[in-house]
This record gives structure tokens, sequence and C-alpha cells, in this order.
């Protein structure tokens, strides 16, 4: 039994250190479709795209591959070591893996964390719908063209084309996005 035991952890910490100096050098981990996730038990294959995919990447899976290998190599080692401690063999395997389970199951989650850390800080029309800004180009009255708006958006000061369904709106007067109209193209209406 120690044999395979000591099989079994060298070769879990192996692939587990593989694992880590890939993700360090940014080669399939940390992505967007995350290498990871593409092995997994639970992963149910769908397409991503650039707008879904923050939300999509950081899904907390309890069986992961990442769980798993850190399951049997943790717990390998802990058997190891508490069959050293001259317990009997069916304490050391359930102290063993029960432990390397729980390890598993908190690197899972510190990766699940660093995932919510992503962005790949493009900033969406949709993004400024509800914040305010300033006209930047008037805004004529509703039907009558495009002005322009700039607002701060994700820290960023961004120029969108605006439209209004009410009057004409002047030059450096507050606005509210009302909504996206299309891609570069807002709704807004005066404000104080």
């Amino acid at each position: 039994m120690e044999y395979v035991l000591y099989w079994i952890a060298g070769v879990t910490t192996a692939l587990f250190a593989i694992r880590v100096i890939l993700m360090l050098i940014g080669i399939g981990g940390m992505e967007g479709a995350d290498a990871a996730n593409a092995l997994d038990a639970t992963h149910a294959v769908d397409t991503l795209d650039a707008g879904h995919m923050a939300h999509d990447v950081a899904d907390f899976k309890i069986v992961s591959l990442m769980t798993i290998l850190v399951t049997l190599m943790v717990g390998s080692w802990t058997v190891l070591f508490l069959r050293g401690q001259e317990l009997p063999d069916w304490a050391a395997l359930l102290g063993g893996y029960g432990g390397g389970f729980l390890a598993g199951i908190g690197v899972s989650y510190a990766m699940f964390s660093m995932k919510k850390l992503e962005s790949d800080g493009t900033v969406r029309t949709e993004d400024a719908v509800g914040l305010k800004g300033t006209v930047y180009v008037k805004v004529p009255e509703a039907g009558k063209g495009k002005g322009q708006i700039q607002i701060t958006v994700k820290g960023r000061v961004r120029t969108f084309d605006a439209i209004s369904d009410g009057p004409e709106i002047v030059s450096f007067k507050p606005v509210v996005v009302m909504s996206m109209v299309e891609d570069n193209l807002l709704r807004v209406c005066p404000t104080e």
C-alpha cells in the first residue's frame, strides 16, 4: 500500500507543479476559456462571448480537475505521514483523504476568487446606462439627429453619440443615460 501511495503522491505533485507553472507563465489557467474548466467533470460545454465571459468563467465547482488533483496529492502525503505515526490504515486513509478533500476545496475556492478579479478592461456601451454625464456636442431635439456626451464609465472618460426624446439639450448641460439604442449610441435626458 505504501508503494502505491508514493506513486499517487509523486505523480499528482508533479502534475500540480506543472499546472501552477503553466498558470504563472500565462498558459492554460487564467484566460477566458480556462483549461481547467475544459477538463472539469461538471463543466457543461457552452460558448462564451466577450459580454458574458466575466460572469460565466467564475463559476465555483467543488468537483474539478484541480480539486481531484489536490485531494490526491495532499491526501496521499498525509496518509503516508499518518501511517508513520502508527495509526490504523482506515484512520490514516480517512484522515488523509478527508483533509486532502478540504485542501482541494480550499485551492479551488482560491482559484475561483482569483478568476472573479479578472477583467478585460473593455468599456461597453451598456455599462453607461444609468450614469450621469455632460453634453459635449449639443443633442438635437427628438428625431433631428445626434449629439455627443462625455461620461465616465469604469474610471475612463468616454465620448458617446447621443439622442434625446425631448427638446434640444445644449452643450455642457448634465444628462443621465436612459438606455442604449445601438452600439455607441445612447438615449439621454437632461438632469439637475
